[in-house]
């Protein structure tokens, strides 16, 4: 098998960050096919950062659209056999891609894969890999890891990624036909925090799934109001899975577990709404619940909220 592997980057206002992120692409062991970059609408000098790499790299310019549509662009414009993703402030260890043909020349089976990687940046936490976030006990939901350091997730991996996504797009790599079988990278969810998990949670349904425990890219990871993403992350993942259930993307044996999953989100957001003073987001995620599925606790915090906006 020939493995002509596809960069997708999408960039927007990343001129401080970018270059660095194109070096670790070009210093990777094995080289890439092609690196296409997808200049969203930027405002400062992006455009001049990717203008610098000649025809090293294929450069879209397009007007703002958000992260998805720009990832979209990039990989559809590609001409490889096989799709990999960065976003343009992360970066690959050199040995990223070398590493992903290896495994996959081994397991030929495999269509869909990705690796953990480590925070970096202000926000990031000492000694804590991207798979450190897993709920307890949620990876003895698989087989034990191989002498690779891998575990074969195969095609039954939906459900556990109901409760946790470790399918980072800085390390995924599928390929093309797998990515045309889900229907690609869905634009209507461009401008949401969560929208690279609705590609990650469709290519797990159609796909077979190898998940590479070793270390091959750092994320970076920026100062902001955390309460606020996490909130925004939960209500995105939300409407996600609600449109999995709509759109008869996920099959009916799944609906069942997917509800359940989205009653967990909507509680974890209600205490995330809470932290980040959010009283609107708080009504709302109220309304889909149900005042009566909340606790005593966290009525106690909404009727806090009240009080407070009342106050101000």
């Amino acid at each position: 098998m020939s493995f002509q592997i596809s960069v997708a980057i999408p960039a927007y206002n990343r001129a401080d960050y970018l270059k660095e992120t194109l070096e670790s692409i070009f210093a990777q062991t094995y080289s890439p096919y092609e690196v296409i970059v997808v200049n969203d609408g930027s405002t400062d000098h992006t455009a001049e950062v990717i203008s610098s790499y000649g025809n090293r790299v294929k450069a879209i310019h397009i007007d703002n659209s958000g992260a998805a549509i720009a990832r979209k662009t990039a990989a559809e414009a590609s001409t490889g056999n096989w799709l990999a993703f960065c976003d343009s402030d992360d970066l690959w260890l050199p040995h990223h891609l070398e590493r992903r043909v290896g495994l996959l020349t081994k397991h030929p089976e495999i269509d869909f894969s990705f690796s953990d990687l480590l925070p970096f940046g202000s926000a990031a936490i000492a000694n804590r890999t991207y798979f450190s976030d897993a709920p307890d006990h949620w990876w003895q939901q698989f087989p034990a890891p191989d002498t690779d350091n891998c575990v074969l997730m195969g095609r039954t991996a939906y459900k556990p990624f109901l409760s946790y996504n470790p399918g980072s797009p800085v390390t995924t790599v599928m390929t093309r036909d797998l990515y045309d079988k889900i229907g690609g990278i869905d634009p209507r969810y461009s401008r949401m925090v969560a929208e690279d998990a609705d590609m990650a949670r469709k290519a797990i349904l159609q796909g077979n799934v190898l998940c590479d425990l070793t270390v091959t890219a750092k994320q970076r990871r920026h100062d902001g109001n955390m309460s606020a993403q996490v909130l925004h992350n939960l209500l995105g993942k939300c409407q996600i899975l609600e449109n999995h259930i709509a759109l008869n993307i996920a099959p009916e044996r799944l609906h069942q577990d997917i509800l359940a999953a989205i009653n967990a989100s909507l509680q974890e957001a209600f205490v995330a709404a809470y932290y980040a003073q959010n009283k609107d987001a708080a009504q709302r995620i109220i309304a889909k619940l149900g005042w009566h599925n909340l606790s005593m606790k966290d009525k106690l915090r909404f009727l806090y909220l009240l009080m407070r906006g009342i106050a101000q």
